[in-house]
């Protein structure tokens, strides 16, 4: 690659992933390897364009494939929700993301960089709010399974990413359209609870408030933020 910045940001997500490499002064100087990250065609070349997409279209190649044919996102549910990325059986991924509003463009990344045969989403039952959140946001571009977690609570040593690994393994069903986002007022309480935890005890957000956090309108953050702005006026 002529762009050398380019190339060590490549490295650094590849050395994330162990994924064995060299940095080639000379694209020419091609031969003993398998596969070339390129900017160009070539023999033996994979063209990338960003860091993340390199490092996945390679990845299938630590298994003895050129690519994944079936890729498998198991999520555990959340306001910070556990993902991991199952490859032909084999985990390949596993992150917790900030909020709900990210799964989607990590999904995305992920079909785009390993371009799997078919793609198949899987989505804990546990939390119906951010559920029904995740599912609203890739079921009209994936296929969507919802697995009942009670089938796989004795597997689950705790939750968030080790939850997803289970729910990755474990069929459910098949969501077509879109779902109702039904906040209840336990629900609701239950932010406010959070809100309280993460405020060392001195602030408790209001009911609309809350309501805007469970709709992903605002963070908890801001939630509190804003709650501790109308108790100084």
């Amino acid at each position: 690659m002529k762009d050398f910045r380019f190339a060590y940001r490549i490295a650094l997500e590849l050395q994330k992933r162990s994924i064995p490499y060299e940095l080639l002064r000379d694209e020419k100087e091609t031969r003993n390897f398998e596969v070339i990250l390129s900017e160009s065609p070539g023999d033996n070349f994979v063209i990338c364009h960003e860091p993340e997409e390199c490092a996945r279209r390679v990845h299938s190649y630590l298994y003895g494939k050129k690519r994944f044919e079936r890729i498998i996102v198991g999520i555990d549910p959340g306001p910070k929700p556990g993902v991991v990325v199952v490859g032909d059986g084999n985990f390949v991924e596993e992150v917790q993301l900030s909020n709900v509003e990210e799964v989607r463009n990590f999904v995305d990344k992920v079909y785009r960089g390993y371009s799997p045969d078919s793609l198949v989403i899987r989505i804990g039952d546990g939390d119906i709010v951010n559920r029904n959140r995740i599912v609203n946001s890739l079921v009209e571009y994936y296929r969507v399974e919802i697995v009942n977690e009670r089938n796989t609570s004795e597997a689950i040593t705790n939750k968030d990413v080790e939850s997803a690994k289970v729910i990755a393994f474990t069929r459910g069903r098949i969501v077509r359209n879109k779902l109702n986002v039904v906040i209840r007022e336990g629900y609701l309480k239950e932010i406010q609870r959070r809100s309280r935890i993460r405020s060392d005890g001195k602030i408790t957000i209001s009911r609309e408030l809350a309501r805007e956090v469970a709709l992903g309108k605002i963070s908890l953050e801001d939630a509190i933020s804003r709650m501790r702005e109308r108790d100084e006026e």
